[in-house]
């Protein structure tokens, strides 16, 4: 479990540092303060810089867009890879690229660019390949291959070639996924703003239904619907896809069942956050906008259900949200469970975010004397 978090030079977070955090954790702040790309440190460091996780948390924003109408640049500093980091800028050969680790970490993970050239070696009679520390990184590519790579102590792993398009790069990753995955530094679910793909979602099903933790999964729709009494995914053959399974959901009193997805946002958000948590064990679950679709009234007992899963399970929570009633709920259940909780808001001024990091009893002081926390 992570204890501490650093990020400098990712996205807008030039330096911040999260010095306590627990087992839930629930980021607020601002539009654009930062909330997401706090999710979204922490899975790149999660998944070690997987390249294929580089590549999902671009084109989930769609920084990977190119137009026909737009010149192909031959240089490095115009390569969609230049949103992950700080001012929308690759660093320079040498320079300090992003950095993601725990505080407590005398070695962080380091994501940077780095040239390589091939150079004859003439002891040897064969042809090496150089990295190379004095390039500028605006020469034409074509002298020099240029990656993004990941540094960890002495090992450096070379991620990206800046000159792969999308497609090669998703090729790539396919091939190697499995060496990938060994590799990880943490297993993790992420639960977007929109939830998870249909396709994912079914494919963690089959991996709870029938366990002891499906019953877990049923409890929790029941918050919403006390008829629920059984869910299973069925292919839906009207889309001509083999791979569009869909849930259905058993109601007791009824003969026919009925697609999650009928009976409303609220029931189909809990369904995506508990099946993930559940599949997330002794791993890391990410929670964007924690409360979509799900009313006030709830909310106290969907956090309940998270913090003594999570602590079953072996799972660390980081959520978001925009929610007072959000806040309200995670801070009820956190004053029950005191030892599980961390919340902290990011805040952004001139350019820069701090962290300010609330105990359970500033947090809740700040919501009795209705002091703006969100």
């Amino acid at each position: 479990m992570l204890e501490s978090f650093h990020v400098s030079n990712f996205r807008l977070f030039q330096n911040i540092e999260v010095e306590k955090l627990g087992r839930v954790n629930l980021v607020v702040g601002k539009n654009n303060a930062g909330k997401s790309a706090f999710l979204e440190a922490v899975e790149l460091y999660a998944s070690n810089a997987s390249p294929s996780t580089l590549l999902n948390v671009i084109e989930s924003r769609q920084e990977s867009w190119y137009s026909e109408a737009l010149p192909h640049s031959q240089n490095t500093s115009s390569n969609f890879l230049r949103h992950l980091f700080f001012g929308y800028r690759l660093p320079t050969i040498g320079e300090e690229g992003i950095t993601i680790g725990e505080n407590s970490f005398h070695t962080k993970l380091q994501i940077k660019l780095a040239a390589y050239q091939n150079k004859y070696d003439d002891e040897e009679g064969i042809r090496r390949i150089h990295r190379v520390s004095d390039v500028d990184v605006d020469e034409d590519i074509s002298s020099f291959d240029f990656f993004v790579i990941a540094e960890e102590g002495k090992k450096t792993r070379r991620l990206i070639r800046l000159d792969s398009d999308v497609s090669d790069i998703k090729r790539r990753s396919r091939l190697i996924y499995e060496r990938q995955e060994s590799e990880f530094k943490y297993t993790w679910q992420f639960v977007s703003t929109e939830n998870m793909p249909n396709r994912k979602l079914a494919a963690l099903w089959d991996l709870t239904s029938l366990t002891n933790l499906e019953s877990d999964v049923i409890s929790a729709l029941r918050l919403i619907d006390k008829r629920v009494s059984g869910v299973a995914f069925v292919e839906d053959v009207s889309k001509g896809r083999s791979d569009n399974r869909i849930p259905l959901v058993k109601l007791e009193g009824m003969d026919e069942p009925l697609p999650l997805k009928s009976m409303g946002d609220g029931i189909n958000r809990l369904f995506h956050i508990i099946v993930a948590l559940v599949n997330a064990r002794n791993g890391l679950l990410l929670i964007d906008e924690f409360e979509n679709g799900l009313h006030w009234s709830i909310l106290p007992k969907v956090w309940d259900i998270v913090f003594k899963l999570s602590e079953r399970l072996n799972v660390q929570v980081f959520a978001t949200t925009h929610s007072r009633d959000c806040v309200k709920g995670f801070d009820t259940t956190w004053n029950n469970y005191p030892t599980l909780g961390a919340f902290f808001r990011l805040e952004a001024s001139n350019g820069t975010v701090k962290v300010r990091e609330y105990t359970s009893e500033t947090l809740s002081d700040a919501i009795d004397m209705d002091v703006e926390v969100r």
